[in-house]
């Protein structure tokens, strides 16, 4: 308990120190009309703590909006969003038999997520997922999993390519290849996960996916890169982006001015 106490109070002086860089401010993706922060809004304060305001990272395709409230900490331009929580990886093995086929692998997939409420698990869920990706040796040998036929809706984004449709049971069949190792990405994945193969005359494949997701979608050991009046939040492969990806604006101060008593 006593070096549990220790290690909070340096925290705590740390994020006082690290507030005072001139990184403070609110930063976002402000609408000219109305001042209002479009999707994402991120307000550092001096005290150590954050307010965060941005839609759903896991499930976008829920378009919830989350807000929550943290501590940060900053290495020069580096800022790291609660910096005492570690990410939560999603995990993936895999269980291989051989069963009689024709030519042929069947893949099953099991899929289910755990929830978090307050860093306490509070349930658990086997939800039918709206996309996975799995690849089979190299990632150009990949298969969209949905539900449905998949169309982009932004005119610039590329269109959904190899698009396998799997029903409520959650097995489709690709043709017997050698391959060594299977990846597996989608929503609530910051970059693929792969699993090696142990047994190749294995013809039937259970791929078992688990996310841990936290309720209040608050950001784990998350980076931001500041450059000068601009705040770089978004990620690709779990990495901050500062040249693919727009940033967010620091929000100009308005100026306070004293009234003169005669």
């Amino acid at each position: 308990m006593v070096k549990k106490g220790i290690v909070t109070l340096l925290l705590f002086a740390t994020l006082g120190i690290k507030a005072q860089t001139g990184l403070t401010g609110s930063y976002g993706d402000w609408n000219p009309y109305n001042g209002k922060a479009l999707t994402t809004e991120l307000d550092l304060k001096p005290d150590g703590t954050f307010y965060l305001r941005t839609p759903d990272y896991v499930f976008p395709a829920t378009f919830k909006d989350f807000a929550c409230i943290g501590n940060w900490i900053a290495n020069g331009n580096e800022v790291t969003l609660n910096p005492e929580l570690e990410r939560r990886e999603p995990e993936v093995y895999i269980t291989e038999k051989l069963i009689p086929s024709d030519d042929s692998i069947t893949f099953k997939i099991n899929y289910s997520i755990d929830f978090y409420k307050d860093q306490k698990l509070v349930g658990n869920k086997t939800p039918d997922f709206q996309m996975l990706t799995l690849y089979f040796g190299k990632r150009k040998n990949y298969t969209h999993l949905v539900r449905h036929k998949m169309e982009t809706t932004c005119g610039f984004a590329p269109r959904i390519r190899n698009q396998k449709i799997v029903d409520s049971t959650n097995t489709f069949k690709v043709a017997k290849s050698d391959f060594k190792k299977i990846g597996v990405n989608g929503y609530g994945f910051v970059k693929p996960v792969e699993v090696a193969r142990l047994n190749p005359m294995a013809n039937y494949i259970e791929v078992n996916v688990m996310l841990s997701v936290d309720e209040e979608r608050m950001p784990r050991s998350k980076k931001v890169i500041i450059k000068g009046k601009r705040a770089y939040f978004y990620e690709i492969n779990g990495e901050v982006s500062t040249f693919w990806l727009e940033p967010l604006y620091k929000k100009a101060q308005k100026a306070t001015v004293a009234a003169n008593t005669p």
